[in-house]
């Protein structure tokens, strides 16, 4: 399910939180004050609509569902979205579904093509990336807030798998924004 408008009041509260299209609306006042502007100079109205491209979908657990058939495998990764950012590790994804590890580990290697652990920290850095997108946070706050115990860790890891540093995620992320 998507939702529109990216209400970061109420669609986090939804159950599950639910994903939605960020419209940019602060490109879409920039670009209504700036035809306004021409209108009053005397400038004659476009002839089309003028539409703005939306900045991007905010993703939440409404988009974020693996459809498995293996339903341990489906328990896990519930599981395992709901926990990630509590810092959680393979053995309390194993306490919660009574398996053993390497029968966990090789039904995730055929439902999703890679292990509990690579799940666990794939959830936690999207989380990370959110936060650096749509926050000010300081780094300390985000990897206590996504279950990394230090920022250092939380950056290694970011940069090791998203190929820049989180820094450089943020800069990258506001200049999408930027009008």
């Amino acid at each position: 399910m998507l939702g529109v408008d990216n209400d970061t009041v109420l669609d986090p509260l939804t159950a599950p939180p639910m994903s939605s299209i960020d419209l940019n609306a602060t490109r879409i006042g920039y670009e209504a004050a700036a035809l306004l502007d021409r209108l009053m100079a005397g400038e004659p109205k476009p002839e089309a609509p003028v539409f703005i491209k939306p900045a991007g979908v905010v993703v939440r657990q409404s988009t974020d569902i693996f459809a498995v058939k293996d339903p341990e495998v489906a328990s896990a990764l519930s599981y395992i979205r709901r926990h990630a950012t509590e810092g959680i590790k393979v053995a309390d994804v194993l306490e919660h579904l009574c398996l053993s590890r390497a029968t966990l580990e090789r039904r995730f290697a055929v439902a999703i093509g890679r292990s509990p652990k690579d799940e666990i920290c794939r959830v936690r850095l999207e989380q990370v990336k959110q936060l650096l997108a749509l926050t000010d946070y300081v780094l300390p706050q985000i990897a206590k807030l996504t279950g990394f115990k230090t920022a250092a860790h939380m950056s290694v890891v970011f940069k090791r798998q998203a190929g820049v540093s989180p820094s450089q995620f943020r800069e990258e992320a506001a200049s999408s924004f930027a009008i």
